[in-house]
């Protein structure tokens, strides 16, 4: 299984990290040390990120890639649910 890791650390206040296709979303506070990690099992997963409305966004980009978000060090959250086939 091939994984990347995005690092979020936030330093003056909290905002929202929403993890997309999937539109699962994470406050993330000050000082805390978070990552979306995606995974993927033939590839090296990529990540496009952007910011809206106060919220940073991640997207995952490859089909068959599920995600997991980690909160200082420790799996907060895993999805099974893969990005599916594009036509």
């Amino acid at each position: 299984m091939n994984s990347s890791t995005l690092a979020i650390h936030p330093h003056d206040e909290s905002f929202t990290v929403i993890v997309e296709p999937w539109a699962d979303e994470f406050v993330v506070h000050p000082e805390q040390h978070c990552a979306v990690v995606a995974h993927h099992p033939s590839l090296t997963p990529r990540f496009v990120v952007s910011l809206a409305q106060g919220a940073l966004i991640v997207w995952g980009n490859d089909s068959g890639a599920t995600f997991s978000f980690l909160r200082d060090g420790v799996g907060e959250y895993e999805t099974n649910n893969a990005i599916p086939p594009t036509s």
